[in-house]
């Protein structure tokens, strides 16, 4: 039990620096930058892409930061996907602890990098075509708690927000703040890992079969650290297939999930995000197993 609460813990703190800094980022852009032209113009056409290879980054600091990037309608749906598919989480550290065949760390990064490029630009130009996203004029912010901010301030401010102060004041408290949430949130789901027990989790992972991926990536939906560390383990042991762990792998996004759903006003929307993630990291996954196994 004590180990639980320690993994807990770390897993929360290691998020901290990389989501002050890239809130710290995005207050920058807000009241500096017209970002959101640039993601709307020439620059969208990269929005995969720059997500893919962000994502493929071993620090799930990226992808809870993407998702707030989202919700806060600086990056579209399918950029964000493409940072999810592209996420491996912790997957790729514990990799590395195994020097035994390095190959299948650059395996992993290149075909989930592929997956993700390939996958973000298909749905950009597909079922999120007609998405929108609203640009901000300098000064004026889109904040995550679902309010317009585009009226004029005179000296009075949104209940929810504040738009004086120091942009690292606000970087903190929007960090302390997911942070709170998110460790809260780990603590539930590692003390259910800890009672069901990895060992049951794996006699139900249907070893050998195609249809493994399908299991793996529900695995993935799970949010937090500890299920990437899962699903590497039971790879390395040969207990599920090099597909299932790119399924699983591919659709476990850290505290992704987490994000978007606290901070997004639209469900539907981001119900719609997690479904192409699952869809595209299980048919990922059965692709390369069949593969495999020609």
């Amino acid at each position: 039990m004590l180990d639980v609460l320690l993994d807990t813990l770390l897993d929360t703190l290691k998020t901290i620096p990389i989501l002050f800094v890239v809130y710290l980022f995005i207050e920058w852009l807000e009241h500096r930058v017209d970002f959101l032209k640039f993601m709307n113009g020439k620059g969208s056409r990269f929005g995969p892409l720059m997500g893919a290879l962000v994502g493929c980054i071993p620090q799930c600091g990226f992808s809870a930061a993407s998702a707030s990037l989202y919700n806060g309608g600086m990056i579209g749906g399918a950029t964000l996907i493409a940072v999810f598919v592209s996420t491996s989480d912790e997957a790729i550290p514990v990799m590395l602890s195994n020097l035994s065949d390095m190959s299948l760390v650059v395996w992993l990064i290149v075909v989930k990098v592929i997956v993700a490029v390939a996958a973000g630009y298909l749905l950009k130009y597909t079922l999120f075509r007609n998405e929108t996203i609203r640009v901000r004029t300098l000064g004026q912010k889109a904040e995550p708690c679902g309010h317009d901010h585009s009226h004029e301030h005179t000296g009075g401010q949104c209940g929810c927000c504040s738009h004086h102060g120091s942009i690292f004041k606000s970087a903190a408290v929007h960090t302390l703040k997911i942070t709170a949430f998110l460790a809260v949130t780990m603590l539930l789901i590692n003390l259910i890992v800890f009672w069901i027990g990895e060992d049951n989790l794996e006699t139900v992972l249907l070893s050998g079969s195609v249809f493994q991926p399908i299991l793996t990536a529900l695995i993935g939906l799970i949010p937090g650290c500890a299920t990437s560390v899962l699903l590497t383990q039971l790879l390395m042991g040969g207990s599920i297939s090099f597909g299932a762990a790119i399924a699983g792998l591919s659709a476990g996004t850290g505290f992704g999930y987490l994000v978007l759903f606290k901070e997004c006003r639209n469900k539907k929307a981001a119900l719609k995000i997690v479904l192409c993630t699952y869809l595209v990291s299980v048919a990922a996954g059965m692709v390369i197993h069949l593969a495999m196994m020609f």
